[in-house]
């Protein structure tokens, strides 16, 4: 990981560069960070991943000390100098910008642990109410498990969630002010609390940057639409005690419609594929020592963003035009209490405000949909961490806090400025929790067959008032029984606390004739309840992983490592009957999901609840001796899903000939994952099935550097995927996409910000295209729009100048 350079003058920085650049390509990164509180793996692009800090507690200490401003993140753990226990994958902020990716969203959708589904622009009609999006955001969603079981952070940092769904918005963040992206691809309930089931990222922001750095990139797809244009500005500086950083960034891209693109022909040509953004986006970031051993920081992000998409036909046309805006502070302060130990106290107070619009025209009839899905988070937290006692290893070290959170949901919808549907709910949640780690054997006690060996622990208790009250542990252990070789392992429990629209949207009541359904005659009928349920509890999921990493001391530069994953994920909230009632009537495996003796005063208490009262569409008044059956469809805990799998990567560095030096790195995931509805339900397979993320992706990089010039290729292959929706199942073909990225320094910076460089990107060289799958309705999107995207080739220039 690079970690910030302090400039003591222009010419100080750039001798001190030149020498850390020489020593880079001699003797590699390892060497140059031999002895501080890091272990890094650099791969091409920059993107890094490995395990964590390895060396004693004692050196971490030195290395984080004399509050520098210097404190450094790591995801995964509370811990100062320990190991993360499972893979940790690295993206670099520079590398990022190499592959002409302009947000946070577009990096985060480039990970083969990643899938695009969910909360993403360019998501369309027909993949399901999980795979919608109202705003245009971009979530990470690692496993495919969604956006809500993927918990999204800033500097360590919770963010307000966005939208209805429960992820955050990770474009929201500036690119400028970003050193690098971590994901720990695992369950951490135990160390961060609810929403961790498919694991964490961490977006750590860049630390004392000095000067001003501007840059532009603009660029178009070829088979049209999608005009982007980029700007941003960041400019900082630090001082003895203390430094700061702002940053402020501007996206605008056009729409592109169906009429543009051969593979939409079933569309209207006005529909939209992919919808026109404007985004502002503003970062600041600040550290200050106001006593000895006592530092304050602050973390402050605004953003807007405004989107336009258009959906159905001429006859029934539908203009969506959602703005949103989201404000974030994170005060903390850290206080050095002494004999090794730190005390901190953080706060986040935030808010993210969508607000939508939806002018439809039906039959030449008007009506316009308004509200507001207006979240916001204010939280505190107190914790201590330091050294326990020593062992041959080296210090035993312990975190402890305990904290608050409460997150807010006000919604509410208008049609035609009349209320349709409102609520506003503050959920509260109490924390405390504590970590263990234990460098049993380390290198300053190595013995044969033991090189390096530790343990760690940790649990988290929540409690929820009126939902949940539950403990989550983690525990873990690396073992080293040679230098280079590194075998872990953990085993560990995380949760997800329902979303609070899952809860506490309205739900409707609808008598219906049961002989419809093949459930009755004359005047039976059958009781239909759909939309939110308050009685849903969390979700809960159980994690094991075991690890390996092999580096050949014979071939230096050289990481092969491998990660095996698995994943029983229950209580999932779904709506038990997503296609026909009247199928689920037939199906035996159904029968425990439908009430066929329902009690007079269980009806009377639903159609009290629902919106609108009891809608009767059964022909006959109502009468409860008349209802042969309930079917509640309440959103419930009742899906049970299992997921597996493997992460694999090899990256190699090799310096070639005086400054130039070349790299390439190789990652992929294959993932087995299904669902079963109840145990009379036959399992669903959902990886490798349209609108669900792919068994095999992978991501091949290269990469050479002579220093002014620097040239990036990345092989993109998303396997085969089948479509099972209908009667014969079709197969979607493996595809691959190549981007390429050419930039040239032509005035010399200093660290990563170069004083003049020009570039070019090339996204989807060949111009790969979706391909067609079948439709349910007039208005789906003819191809699956979560692991394809309509952009198709896209060029890019762009200028950076570092003042």
């Amino acid at each position: 990981m690079r970690q910030p350079l302090q400039r003591r003058s222009q010419n100080g920085m750039s001798r001190l560069n030149r020498e850390i650049r020489m020593m880079l390509k001699s003797r590699g990164l390892p060497a140059l960070l031999a002895g501080t509180a890091l272990v890094v793996f650099a791969t091409p692009l920059r993107a890094q991943a490995g395990e964590q800090p390895g060396p004693a507690p004692d050196d971490a200490e030195a290395s984080q000390g004399e509050n520098e401003g210097n404190t450094i993140v790591v995801t995964g753990t509370r811990i100062r100098g320990a190991r993360v226990v499972g893979e940790v994958i690295s993206l670099d902020g520079e590398a990022i910008v190499e592959a002409g990716q302009i947000d946070l969203g577009e990096a985060i959708r480039s990970l083969p642990q990643n899938f695009s589904g969910g909360q993403n622009p360019g998501i369309g009609f027909g993949a399901g109410t999980a795979n919608s999006n109202v705003n245009s955001a971009s979530s990470a969603n690692l496993r495919g498990l969604g956006p809500d079981a993927t918990l999204t952070l800033l500097n360590g940092h919770r963010l307000p969630y966005d939208s209805a769904l429960q992820g955050v918005d990770i474009s929201a963040i500036p690119l400028p002010a970003v050193d690098r992206i971590e994901i720990v691809p695992d369950g951490a309930s135990a160390i961060y609390g609810s929403d961790a089931v498919g694991g964490v990222v961490n977006v750590v922001l860049r630390r004392d940057f000095e000067g001003i750095t501007t840059s532009g990139q603009i660029g178009a797809s070829t088979d049209g639409g999608y005009f982007r244009q980029q700007a941003d500005i960041v400019g900082g500086t630090r001082w003895s005690s203390g430094g700061f950083l702002l940053a402020y960034d501007f996206s605008n891209n056009s729409r592109i419609a169906a009429r543009q693109r051969s593979y939409a022909a079933s569309l209207d040509p006005e529909t939209s594929l992919y919808p026109s953004q404007r985004r502002h986006a503003a970062i600041f970031s600040g550290h200050q020592m106001v006593a000895s051993g006592v530092t304050a920081r602050l973390d402050a992000l605004y953003s807007t963003r405004s989107s336009r998409i258009v959906s159905g036909t001429p006859a029934a046309r539908f203009v969506s035009e959602p703005d949103v805006e989201s404000i974030t502070f994170a005060p903390s302060l850290e206080i050095e209490l002494g004999s090794g130990w730190m005390a901190t106290a953080l706060g986040v107070f935030g808010r993210d405000r969508t607000h939508f619009q939806t002018n439809s025209t039906q039959n030449g009839a008007e009506t316009v949909t308004t509200g507001c899905f207006c979240n916001a988070i204010a939280s505190g937290e107190i914790g201590a961490e330091g050294p326990l006692f020593t062992l041959p290893g080296g210090a035993a070290r312990l975190a402890v806090g305990a904290g608050f959170r409460d997150n807010r949901l006000d919604f509410s919808r208008e049609i035609n400025a009349s209320p349709s549907a409102a609520f506003d709910i503050t959920r509260r949640s109490r924390f405390a929790y504590g970590e263990l780690y234990l460098p049993v054997v380390s290198g300053r006690n190595g013995i044969a067959g033991i090189e390096r060996l530790s343990l760690s622990a940790a649990l988290r208790y929540e409690d929820y008032p009126n939902l949940d009250q539950l403990a989550t542990p983690r525990l873990g252990a690396i073992y080293s029984p040679v230098a280079g070789l590194t075998f872990r392992g953990s085993w560990s429990r995380s949760f997800k606390a329902p979303t609070l629209f899952q809860q506490f949207t309205p739900y409707q009541a609808f008598l219906l004739p049961a002989a419809a359904f093949g459930a009755g005659s004359g005047p039976d009928t059958v009781l239909f309840i759909s939309g939110g349920n308050p009685d849903i509890q969390s979700e809960r999921a159980r994690s094991w992983t075991a690890g390996i990493e092999l580096e050949l001391a014979g071939v230096p530069g050289l990481l092969v490592s491998a990660t095996w994953y698995d994943i029983r994920y229950s209580d999932r909230v779904v709506q038990p009957i997503a296609g026909s009632i009247a199928a689920a009537f037939r199906d035996p495996g159904f029968a425990s999901l439908i009430d066929f003796s329902p009690q007079a005063d269980l009806l009377a208490g639903l159609i009290s609840g629902a919106q609108l009262g009891l809608q009767n569409f059964s022909g006959s008044p109502y009468d409860a001796a008349n209802v042969v059956a309930l079917v509640d469809n309440r959103n419930i805990n009742v899906a049970v899903q299992q997921i597996e799998g493997i992460d694999a990567r090899i990256s190699w560095t090799r310096r070639l000939r005086g400054d130039d030096s070349m790299s390439f790195e190789i990652a992929g995931s294959w993932l087995d994952s299904a669902q079963q509805l109840t145990a009379e339900l036959p399992e669903v397979q959902l990886s490798g099935t349209v609108f669900n993320p792919p068994r095999v992706r992978a991501r091949g990089t290269v990469r050479y550097d002579t220093g002014a010039f620097k040239a990036n290729a990345a092989l993109n292959y998303t396997g085969a995927l089948s479509d099972r929706r209908f009667a014969e199942e079709s197969r979607i073909a493996p595809s691959a996409t190549l981007d390429l990225g050419l930039s040239y320094e032509i005035i010399e910076g200093a660290g990563r910000d170069p004083g003049l460089e020009v570039s070019l990107t090339v996204q989807n060289v060949f111009d790969n295209e979706p391909e067609v799958i079948a439709i349910t309705g007039p208005n789906d999107t003819p191809y699956d729009s979560t692991n394809y995207s309509p952009i198709g080739r896209f060029i890019a220039f762009g200028i950076r100048r570092h003042w």
